[in-house]
């Protein structure tokens, strides 16, 4: 019995390893990357979208939905493998949390993290970006020159610094030649960000609410790192972002309610109930017709004279 256990979780094994190996559906998502590279598709320096392919997919092989779902169950295949085809595309490692899947209304989407687009960014020319954010009692100035922020000062007191008095943030993208460009959002503009996302309250205690001065310059960041994406991007890049920023946008809830909903629908065939007959002493319930345990709980003083 213990030898039978022992060669059938050898089979299982190696049976797993052939699936991880011989992946015939990463293997045809490589061929078209190939294809595409004949059409001027191209990747950073040492990015082999094969490894990245196959390390993302056992990450997927671990991910689950709502329903506690696996993902490459859950999501259709289309969606899976324009994810995928969207994270090599961008030049990013789910391996290295430059982006994460993420699954709902039966699809798969691809999430960019702040550390994945100043990955591209830098890919496109960007040398450097900082941020900083700005608290009441600061002295910042800046002006417009040309349509562009400049920042002229900011002087801050140590003593200024407390996430509940953020009143905004800024940062600034420094290019290769030295060209810079600096977004600047005020916390009505950054909370305003924030709602846009998934799972942001404005009443809750949630990482918005306990790191915000954090979660204030990645989102300053974010926006910096997309306007030198979009600009200095090619348009299979560009075609890509716009994927996932749609993704961004949509809401979650809704998806997976309607989908669960269409997943749902009419799976069960509709049987109506059966009518009661009431009991009255015109139409008794008589004693051949009493089951065992009607007949355990049933008392003579309960009975109709002419059953006595």
């Amino acid at each position: 019995m213990a030898e039978a256990k022992k060669q059938e979780v050898a089979s299982q094994g190696k049976q797993q390893a052939s699936l991880v190996v011989n992946n015939a559906f990463v293997d045809g998502l490589v061929v078209q990357l190939q294809q595409k590279e004949k059409f001027g598709l191209t990747f950073p320096k040492g990015y082999n979208y094969a490894n990245e392919l196959m390390g993302a997919y056992l990450i997927l092989k671990e991910t689950y939905d709502n329903n506690k779902k696996c993902v490459l169950e859950s999501c259709s295949q289309v969606s899976i493998a324009n994810t995928l085809m969207d994270m090599v595309t961008m030049g990013l490692s789910m391996q290295k949390k430059q982006c994460y899947p993420v699954a709902y209304g039966g699809k798969l989407q691809c999430q960019v993290s702040v550390y994945g687009n100043t990955c591209v960014a830098r890919n496109y020319g960007m040398k450097n970006i900082d941020a900083m954010c700005i608290y009441e009692g600061d002295e910042f100035k800046y002006h417009i020159e040309n349509a562009r922020i400049v920042i002229d000062s900011h002087t801050q007191d140590f003593m200024n610094i407390n996430i509940d008095k953020i009143i905004g943030a800024y940062a600034i993208v420094t290019m290769d030649d030295g060209d810079q460009y600096v977004e600047l959002m005020n916390i009505s503009m950054i909370k305003q960000a924030w709602k846009q996302g998934f799972g942001y309250k404005e009443n809750g205690s949630g990482t918005h609410q306990k790191f915000t001065d954090q979660m204030a310059m990645k989102t300053v960041k974010n926006r910096a790192l997309k306007y030198i994406i979009r600009t200095y991007g090619t348009q299979m890049l560009n075609d890509a972002y716009d994927n996932v920023e749609a993704a961004e946008n949509e809401d979650r809830t809704v998806l997976d309610m309607n989908y669960d909903v269409a997943q749902n629908a009419n799976s069960e065939d509709f049987q109506p109930d059966e009518p009661k007959v009431m009991e009255t002493v015109e139409n008794p319930k008589m004693a051949s017709e009493l089951t065992r345990d009607d007949a355990d709980v049933v008392e003579d003083a309960d009975l109709p004279d002419f059953m006595k």
